[in-house]
C-alpha cells in the first residue's frame, strides 16, 4: 500500500502477522496522523460493530477495541482491499 492510497476510510488487510492480528485480517484506516495511519481490526473474537462505518469520528469512540498505527514506512505491511 502507498501513502496515497491510504485514505481515512480504506479498507485493507495485513499480508503478515502482527501480535493479536494474524495475516490476512481486514480492517479500516479510521485515521490519518503526521507521518502514519490507524487501523481498526475486525478480528473474528473482537469484531468491528456491524453496520459500523466511518463517520468522522475514530473508530475506537464507536466500539472497535483494537486499532494499531503503522508509520508511512509501515505501509508495506498493509494491503489495499478492493
Amino acid at each position: 500500500m502507498t501513502e496515497k492510497e491510504a485514505m481515512i476510510g480504506t479498507v485493507v488487510k495485513s499480508n503478515r502477522d502482527f501480535e493479536g492480528v494474524p495475516k490476512g485480517t481486514e480492517g479500516l484506516i479510521d485515521e490519518r496522523y503526521e507521518g502514519g495511519v490507524m487501523v481498526a481490526w475486525d478480528l473474528p473474537h473482537r469484531r468491528i460493530p456491524k453496520g459500523w462505518k466511518y463517520t468522522g469520528q475514530w473508530a475506537v469512540e464507536q466500539g472497535v477495541p483494537l486499532r494499531d498505527g503503522f508509520g508511512v514506512d509501515e505501509l508495506r505491511f498493509l494491503d489495499l482491499v478492493l
